[in-house]
Order: structure tokens, then sequence, then C-alpha cells
């Protein structure tokens, strides 16, 4: 029988849809025929081999390090929990010894409670419905260990500074996964010792999967609507001051009048905000009218993001405001990357006139950001790794090395040294109190 043209093509194309089927067959059962042991050593080879190869952030004592560590990992697989290996993995990108190279560890199943350091210890601010008779509970223990030794066992594993270290961690330490990783937990669950007034509560949890608008547990600390599915130690009508009320909107500014307060603030909704610069130039041009009030610059909560947006937040105000008027300007240790640089810019230009108050930043002047992504190919975990170089204490310039556009915006901010340190208490914070902003409301007057 002879075919047409139409039918050769069409059988043609026939028998290439069913190699392919064979070939994508083949592969899948391929990968699925792979040991985990062959999984894992698959990633293993392919994180020493291509992410140490590649990155430029580990000093030469660290990888040696870190080979050491993946050589005694290959041969402990079968051994180890995918937890484990994961965290191990992370305790060998962690020696890059900067914030921005990392593995992301947010995939990692959690506790129906959310928690926040105060300045007074852990508390738990945000529980499913089923566990919130433990709000407001102060964490002494996770499964019989103190918290500061499970912090201490746990900060090698996280990238960064101590004081970053200091914020991340609560990030994980309601994972039962992740201290699964380093030998602290059932992965499934963990038991608490809590304190609650006067008693002493212990209780275990079990993990659960929650809807969770995830910026950092910072923003946990607003009782927000979208969070539906939690209950809040904070309700969401009740009176809280102002870096907390506005904080969803990301970025905001008031004017007190009668404080002679011009306030504006910056947090990691920043990105949710409605025009960033537009409302700088609206803060600008009303400071224009008002050149005999003190300036606050709130960045406790910007972790990061975009520093070329608030640019002007530097410049202009020093040159609006009287000699005698003060830039006040509020840090943390969740202060960090876009955040530093609008720091150490707003500090450069203030001069004589600046004011750090509440609590160090959460990274050093000198600091590698500018992330490239790597995915190991069996666990699809990714790694952030940081490939450009920042330098805001002394401005120094590298080329092919420092962060281009430093080459326009970059100062020498030489430090920032707190003025005065403050920190929030869990008690100022349940009754609506903001112990910086009232200290600085005092110091201008």
């Amino acid at each position: 029988m002879k075919l047409t043209t139409l039918n050769k093509i069409g059988l043609i194309f026939t028998l290439l849809f069913l190699l392919q089927g064979c070939v994508d067959n083949h592969a899948a059962n391929s990968s699925s025929e792979k040991s985990r042991n062959q999984k894992w050593l698959e990633d293993i080879t392919y994180f020493q081999n291509e992410y140490l190869t590649g990155s430029e952030t580990f000093p030469n004592d660290s990888l040696a390090s870190c080979k050491l560590i993946l050589s005694s990992l290959k041969s402990k697989i079968d051994s180890l929990s995918d937890p484990q290996i994961i965290l191990q993995l992370s305790k060998c990108v962690a020696m890059a010894n900067n914030g921005h190279t990392l593995i992301p560890l947010g995939f990692m199943d959690k506790i129906p409670l959310r928690f926040y350091r105060f300045s007074d210890g852990l508390h738990i601010i945000k529980t499913d419905s089923a566990s919130k008779e433990y709000l407001g509970s102060k964490i002494l223990e996770i499964n019989s260990i103190d918290i500061e030794e499970v912090e201490k066992k746990l900060k090698p594993y996280l990238p960064g500074v101590d004081r970053w270290k200091e914020f991340k961690m609560t990030d994980y330490l309601n994972s039962p996964e992740t201290l699964n990783g380093i030998g602290l937990s059932n992965p499934d669950e963990m038991t608490l010792t809590l304190l609650k007034g006067k008693d002493t509560l212990v209780s275990t949890f079990r993990t659960k999967e929650l809807k969770d608008i995830y910026y950092g547990n910072w923003a946990d600390l607003y009782p927000s609507e979208a969070d539906s599915d939690w209950e809040h130690i904070l309700e969401a009508s009740s009176n809280k001051p102002l870096y907390l009320n506005r904080m969803r909107e990301g970025v905001f500014f008031e004017f007190n009048d009668s404080e002679q307060i011009a306030y504006f603030s910056i947090n990691g909704y920043w990105d949710t905000a409605d025009d960033f610069k537009g409302q700088i130039k609206e803060f600008v041009k009303e400071l224009k009218t008002k050149t005999d009030y003190d300036v606050v610059c709130d960045l406790r909560y910007f972790t990061g993001g975009n520093y070329i947006i608030p640019v002007d937040l530097a410049t202009e105000p020093p040159k609006i405001i009287k000699s005698d008027k003060n830039i006040y300007m509020i840090t943390s240790n969740m202060t960090f990357s876009a955040g530093l640089v609008t720091a150490a810019r707003i500090k450069y230009y203030a001069g004589d006139k600046i004011v750090v108050v509440g609590e160090e930043v959460g990274d050093n002047l000198k600091f590698w950001a500018e992330r490239d992504m790597y995915r190991l190919p069996n666990s699809e975990i990714r790694i952030a790794d940081a490939s450009a170089e920042h330098d805001w204490q002394d401005d120094s310039f590298t080329f092919g090395k420092t962060f281009w556009v430093n080459s326009f915006y970059g100062v020498a901010a030489k430090d920032l040294h707190l003025d005065k340190e403050i920190k929030l208490s869990f008690e100022d914070y349940l009754n609506g109190k903001d112990p910086i902003l009232d200290w600085i409301l005092a110091d201008a007057k």
C-alpha cells in the first residue's frame, strides 16, 4: 500500500512520539532505579565539584574543612536521615562566613507555633487554634535541653555573623526536621518546656502544615488578617505602636507635629508597598516645610532588597533640617543587606547629626552579596551563593570583584556603632510600647 506524503509525515511523528515516550520512560525508570545512597552521592559530588569550585566566597581553610566533611558524609549516607545530610551541607555552606551564602532551610516541616526573640527570652507569639493556650509562653527547653544550649548547637549550621544567626535561628527552632539534622529531635515532633506566668508546662507538638506568609519571624509580630489559620498573642484591633500598627504597609511616614518628629519606616514588606520612591519624594517635600523637626529613620526590620530606591532618604534630610536637629536611625540585627547599606548611607550623609539607636546591625560593613543559585540534581536543594563584594566601611572598589553599582553609590560609613542600645522586651511588646521611639522622643526635646 502506498502512503501519501501526509500519511508519511503522520507516521514519522507517531514513531518519534513513541520513541520519545520510550526515552522518557527509560529516563524515569533509570532515575527511579537509583538508590537513595546513589542519589545523595551524586548530590554531594555535585556540591563539591560544581558549587565549591564555582564559589568565590570560601577562605582556603574553610574549603579544606568542607572537603573533609563531604568525604566523611559520603561514607555515612545510609546511617543518616535526609535532614542530617542537609544540615551537614548547610554547615559547609556556613563556612563561607557570610549571610548571603546559604541553603534556605525554610522548607523543613515545623510545629504550629511561631517564636520571637525578645530581650527577656524566646516567646510564643502565634499558634494554630488547637495550641492557643500556649500563647505568650517563654521557651525554656527543647527536648529537655536548655534553649541556650540548643541555640549554641544550631549556630554552626547557619550563615553570617552571630547577630544575624540569632535572628535567623528563631525561624528554625520550631522545626523538628531542622533539629533532627543536628541530632536533637525526632523529625516529626518536639517537646517544649514552657513558662506561662508562674507555671511550668511540658508539651509535645507534632509538625503541621499551615498557610503562612513567610517574610521572617519579625513579620509574625503583627496579627495579619491574612493569617486565617492562626491565633495571635495580640488582637488585630488592639492599640499598637507606630512601627507595628502600619507594619504591613512596608514603607510609610508620619509627621508628629506635637513632638516635631518626622518619622520614616522601611521594613521587609517594602516590595509590597505603594510607590516606595514616591513616598520618599512626598516625605522630603513635606520636610522642607518643617525644617525644625528631628528625623527618625526606622530600619529595624529592613532585612534587605533594594538599596537604590531609598537613596534620597540618606542624602536629602541632612540638607533640609536645621543644624541643631538630629537624624535618629533605628537599627537591629535584622537590618541586613540593602537595609544595612541604607543605614550606612544615612549615617555617612547625616554626619554629626546622626544618632544610632536600637541594636547592632545584622552584618559587617564589608560583606558579600548578589547571589548566584545552584540546585542539587536529585534532592533539588537550593544553594544561594554570594557573588560580589561590598565595602561600606572604607568604600574600596576592586574591578570585577566589587558590586559594580557601588561605584556610583558607595560611601565610607566607617562604622554603625550604637549611640544607645535598646532592646524590645516581651512586656513592652504585649503592652503596645516602643521603648526605642519613646527614648528618641525624650532625647529630642
